[in-house]
């Protein structure tokens, strides 16, 4: 009896010490300028992070510099990591897109000098990016760092772009709207009833794109442009929508107030923070649905907040810090949130969830590596943690399929994974992940809306072991 009580007493102090970590600071990496957005993570963990003192800094996962390179201008915009580790940055100032190798190399400029780039880019499945200028440019440059197409829509302030599963790419226009263009750069439809659209575009399962707007409404727009349904806020809406495993749409107002929506567009609930949400409320969807979000003391720029909220949208923690964020959180696998601030302060603060919720869209940007693109999978999820005893790969299911197919593996040690598709003639189309997991089940979705019909194989390679599935797309 003595031994059980002292077991008992153990292990309620451990699951206490677990809980009172959430929420706790992990350390802190201290560039020399403001840190404006989110960062991104590779897929072994790396942290890339955009600074306005010029440098795109990489960080390990327990803070310690790996490398940085001098871009030559300050960023606005947050890193996208391409499918082959490539990591894209856009400049202020002239206006560049610069491609960065994995080791911190350069790989590439774009031509183009057009004045700041505030908004993403995001990546179409090509490898292309789509990015807009100061000067009213929209842009779509090549993998190798050439233009694809521009056009000039007449206004100099965008939205980060994001981009649908059938290539569509949308973004928001101040005065103008939402625009959706088509993969080759012409219009598809303008929905003007939008007016000044700051918020990057999110969008659902069903193709549903959703938005705020500095007229202090949220917008569901269906796929061909015409309304579904709006939303009235308190103020005006700068942060961009995050979409649950359930469809809840959680959209941030410069009214104090964290709003849950239904997919129907009625509120659900709302939350009132302490301080205001400008263009860093963006809410991170955590694999329980626990909800990660900024706020900030913009009256005198010096209070920082990250909150988690239950679902319901009961307060769960915060985390204060020394200054201002400016962005909202990424979220990592191992459930460390990494924020940046305007003191140039990057946060690593313990959180309560292992990687993000596989929900159509968990976060700004969509993913981790910041694609902007549905087309991205949000991650590895891991459905059993039992240690299998050796290395496998099911069938893909359904199979044939459209658009979505399913591949599960078994990994019977911590391993490098590196999950690729090849189209019939052999060539390389999609890298759905590379990085490090542990022991256990996982399963991984490849969206296949963007590809055409015919026979793809799926390979596998783990621990020095490939192993390929055969998947058959029909239209």
């Amino acid at each position: 009896m003595k031994y059980l009580s002292l077991f008992i007493s153990l292990f309620l102090l451990a699951n206490l010490s677990f809980a009172q970590e959430a929420g706790t600071l992990k350390w802190t990496f201290n560039t020399s300028d403001e840190i404006f957005n989110t960062p991104a993570i590779g897929a072994d963990g790396t942290v890339y992070v955009a600074s306005n003192d010029h440098y795109l800094y990489a960080l390990n996962p327990d803070g310690s510099l790996k490398w940085k390179t001098d871009i030559g201008y300050g960023m606005y915009a947050a890193p996208v990591i391409g499918a082959d580790g490539t990591i894209y940055v856009a400049t202020a100032g002239i206006g560049k897109l610069h491609a960065i190798n994995p080791d911190g190399t350069k790989k590439w400029e774009s031509e183009q000098a057009d004045g700041w780039i505030k908004g993403t880019p995001a990546l179409l499945a090509d490898g292309s990016l789509v990015f807009a200028t100061a000067v009213e440019n929209f842009y779509c440059i090549n993998p190798d760092g050439t233009t694809k197409w521009k056009v000039s829509l007449g206004w100099s302030e965008f939205s980060s772009p994001a981009v649908a599963a059938d290539g569509t790419i949308y973004v928001g226009v101040n005065s103008k709207g939402l625009f959706a263009f088509n993969p080759d750069g012409t219009v598809k439809w303008q929905f003007k009833d939008a007016g000044s659209v700051q918020s990057s575009p999110a969008i659902g399962a069903d193709g549903t794109i959703y938005v705020g707007s500095t007229n202090d409404n949220v917008y569901a727009v269906n796929p061909d442009g015409t309304l579904k349904w709006s939303f009235k806020t308190g103020d005006q809406v700068f942060g961009s929508p995050s979409i649950a495993t359930d469809g809840t749409i959680y959209i941030t107002s410069y009214d104090k107030n964290l709003y849950a929506l239904n997919p129907d567009g009625t509120e659900k609930w709302h939350y009132t923070s302490k301080w205001f949400f400008d263009h860093s409320g963006n809410v991170t969807i955590g694999a329980d649905n626990t909800l990660y979000f900024v706020a900030s003391d913009t009256t005198y720029g010096f209070t920082l907040w990250l909150y988690a909220l239950n679902p319901d949208g009961s307060f769960k923690w915060a985390f204060t810090g020394g200054d201002a964020i400016k962005n909202g959180p990424a979220l990592a696998d191992d459930g460390t949130l990494y924020v940046g601030s305007g003191g140039g302060t990057l946060y690593a603060v313990n959180g309560d969830n292992q990687g993000m919720a596989n929900s159509p869209w968990p976060r700004y940007h969509h993913d981790n590596r910041g694609t902007g693109n549905v087309l991205t999978p949000t991650a590895i999820r891991k459905i059993d943690a039992a240690v299998p005893q050796t290395f496998t790969v099911s069938q893909a299911y359904p199979n044939p399929f459209n658009p979505t197919t399913h591949i599960r593996f078994s990994l019977n040690k911590v391993s490098r994974v590196q999950v690729s598709v090849y189209n019939a003639a052999g060539q390389l189309v999609s890298r759905l992940f590379d990085g490090q997991k542990s022991a256990g089940n996982y399963q991984l979705s490849w969206n296949a809306a963007h590809f055409g019909s015919g026979v793809y194989f799926i390979k596998v390679q783990a621990a020095g072991v490939t192993q390929v599935r055969k998947a058959l797309l029909v239209k």
